[in-house]
């Protein structure tokens, strides 16, 4: 359904090492690839470290026992289906427990939706109108 061009924020305290963190970004975008069909060249991440007194993430809200390890994502893309997001949520956490042993509590995501006039890539062009 959705257009292409999803972009990801990654968000994570830090002290991880640079395999770790790539790790993480080639899962998501595994996981993208998988669960909504977006091509391999689709790849536009941001990853941005905190440190560990300015990343606030509650650790006991849902019923879920996040741990420090907890990752923040957040994916500003066109409009998914229903079935997307909820496949892409189901997804993730599994694969980033096979890359780097993340625990599925400890993978956050917010998807924030925006449309086809939102996005320039360059030159001064809406290239998705």
């Amino acid at each position: 359904m959705g257009v292409s061009m999803p972009l990801v924020n990654i968000l994570l305290a830090e002290g991880k090492s640079e395999h770790y963190i790539n790790s993480v970004a080639d899962g998501v975008h595994d996981a993208l690839m998988e669960t909504w069909s977006i091509p391999a060249l689709d790849r536009f991440h941001l990853i941005k470290e905190y440190k560990k007194e300015f990343f606030n993430i509650n650790k006991k809200m849902w019923d879920i026992e996040r741990s420090d390890d907890v990752i923040v994502f957040q994916i500003i893309s066109s409009p998914r289906t229903k079935d997307e997001k909820l496949d892409f949520y189901k997804r993730l956490p599994e694969i980033l427990y096979e890359k780097v042993k993340l625990r599925p509590e400890d993978v956050f995501i917010n998807i924030v939706t925006s449309n086809k006039e939102d996005w320039s890539f360059g030159n001064g062009l809406a290239q998705l109108l």
